[in-house]
């Protein structure tokens, strides 16, 4: 299924995306845990504004949730669930936040996907047509990027349920994402993100994510804030 010129394309962080800054349809992954966050707070009706991460300035009216916490409105997705359609919700994220700011300037059409909405995403992302560049987040240890496996996981899920040919790196993590389809839990669970989180005392947002294809939201940046779809 690949080619010299690939439908859907795979690359990492900010330098991949900036690479694939041509695209014109993004789609952003970072599972654990802003792109599952960013799902479940506009399912409930509620509008997000990704912040690049340290940044607090947002507009009047908006709400800006903190970095993690059960106790209110917070990177935690769990705790996103008691949204209510009317808030705008100020969301910043060392990764994917970050990556949907950068986006922003583009020009492209930027959806943000997890496992949880991979087949809405790439259902959305594919009706706008393509090339499409598919950009998993990663991790930062010591300022620098550690590729993360769910975020690998949530790419192959999204490309999985997208046409078209594939670049050699899209096709990758559509096969790993097939083949371990049934091992989606306990591999979150026992990555390096996932028990970082578990030891948090956040185990249920990592057990959240795993959840794939439980939403049919498909969040897409609008003038600079994501909606859902």
């Amino acid at each position: 299924m690949t080619s010299a010129n690939p439908d859907v394309h795979l690359d990492w962080a900010l330098p991949g995306l900036r690479a694939l800054a041509d695209c014109p349809v993004l789609v952003v992954v970072d599972v654990l845990s802003f792109s599952t966050a960013v799902d479940v707070a506009t399912t409930t009706g509620a509008r997000v504004l990704p912040l690049r991460w340290q940044d607090a300035s947002i507009p009047a009216g908006a709400v800006l949730a903190q970095p993690r916490s059960l106790d209110e409105w917070s990177l935690s997705p769990s705790s996103l669930r008691t949204l209510n359609p009317n808030v705008l919700l100020g969301l910043p994220s060392p990764n994917g936040a970050t990556l949907c700011a950068e986006a922003s300037a583009t020009g492209a059409t930027v959806f943000v996907g997890c496992l949880r909405n991979a087949e809405a995403v790439a259902h959305a992302a594919a009706q706008e047509g393509g090339p499409i560049g598919v950009i998993a987040a990663g991790e930062r240890r010591d300022d620098q990027l550690r590729p993360a496996i769910e975020d690998q996981l949530g790419a192959g899920a999204i490309i999985s349920a997208l046409p078209g040919r594939r670049s050699p790196e899209a096709e990758l993590a559509a096969a790993a994402f097939r083949a371990v389809t049934g091992e989606i839990g306990s591999l979150l669970a026992d990555c390096e993100s996932g028990r970082e989180l578990a030891e948090l005392g956040f185990a249920h947002d990592v057990a959240l994510a795993a959840e794939v294809n439980s939403s049919r939201q498909a969040p897409v940046l609008r003038n600079e804030v994501l909606v859902a779809r």
